[in-house]
């Protein structure tokens, strides 16, 4: 149950979780546009710290909530979905460097290995952080949390399969670790408006992390938490208003438009911003 003193004290925080994917040189095709480079990367961590941002873990936003514990004045979640080994060699590094926190979500069963949940629709191939580069790197400012054991589509499984990708995953972590595992991000985003996937997680983990964008009050469902995605190639303003959520007009007309339309309109400024360059 919430804390009441906990209620009143974090009511003033409004909290961004920014999620990244991959840090990493740029691909000469990168399809689902998810790598972001490590000058990108760094200048939008610098941002943070110029401005007085202070990125905290998701278990410190579970103490706030649960227990009244104090948070930065302009708190910020930085996370990181998948667990790509590009991330160990030119994400973290850089967080290291500006003594920042971040929280990465892993699909356990795939450890050492490859994304085979893109490279099933053509995408490319893309290696995984090993078990040792996760023990490493939980020494070093991150925070691990689960993101199923193979990256299915949560929704369309039945219980036997949902108790092993949302309580195995949690179970390979703690034992690979040796510590409690707090948290979860739902695959695609799938599964967090599903009643019966929602009540599984519930059983298993304390926050859950979904893909909808927006910032996160103390009273936000702990089990839909909000997220801001960063793409490669914004520009300091755009990452500035992602901050704040602030929305642009074409932000407005691409929510309204029907999901292919909208997802290939995104690809196509991509493709043109990249073409201008």
């Amino acid at each position: 149950m919430t804390n009441p003193a906990a209620n009143a004290i974090a009511q003033a925080y409004s909290l961004p979780i920014l999620m990244y994917h991959n840090v990493g040189p740029a691909p000469a095709a990168d399809p689902l546009c998810l790598t972001v480079a490590p000058d990108q990367f760094e200048r939008q961590m610098r941002y943070l710290v110029n401005h007085e941002y202070q990125t905290i873990w998701p278990s410190d936003w579970l103490a706030a909530r649960r227990e009244g514990k104090s948070l930065p004045e302009r708190a910020v979640l930085v996370t990181f979905d998948d667990g790509y080994a590009d991330c160990t060699q030119h994400a973290f590094p850089i967080l290291r460097r500006y003594g920042l926190k971040a929280a990465v979500y892993v699909v356990t069963g795939r450890l050492g290995l490859t994304n085979t949940w893109d490279e099933a629709t053509g995408h490319r191939t893309m290696r995984l952080m090993t078990a040792d580069q996760l023990r490493e790197w939980a020494g070093h400012g991150i925070e691990f949390g689960s993101h199923t054991r193979t990256h299915p589509h949560l929704a369309a499984l039945g219980e036997p399969e949902l108790e092993g990708e949302i309580e195995g995953s949690r179970n390979d972590l703690q034992s690979l670790l040796g510590a409690e595992v707090h948290s979860f991000s739902y695959p695609y985003g799938d599964g967090a408006g599903s009643s019966i996937v929602r009540e599984r997680v519930r059983r298993v983990y304390q926050l859950a992390m979904t893909t909808v964008a927006g910032l996160n009050a103390f009273e936000t469902n702990p089990y839909e938490l909000r997220r801001l995605m960063i793409l490669p190639g914004i520009s300091t303003q755009e990452f500035e208003r992602k901050l704040r959520f602030e929305k642009t007009l074409g932000t407005l007309v691409r929510e309204r438009l029907p999901r292919p339309i909208a997802t290939a309109a995104r690809l196509g400024w991509r493709a043109l911003r990249r073409w201008r360059a």
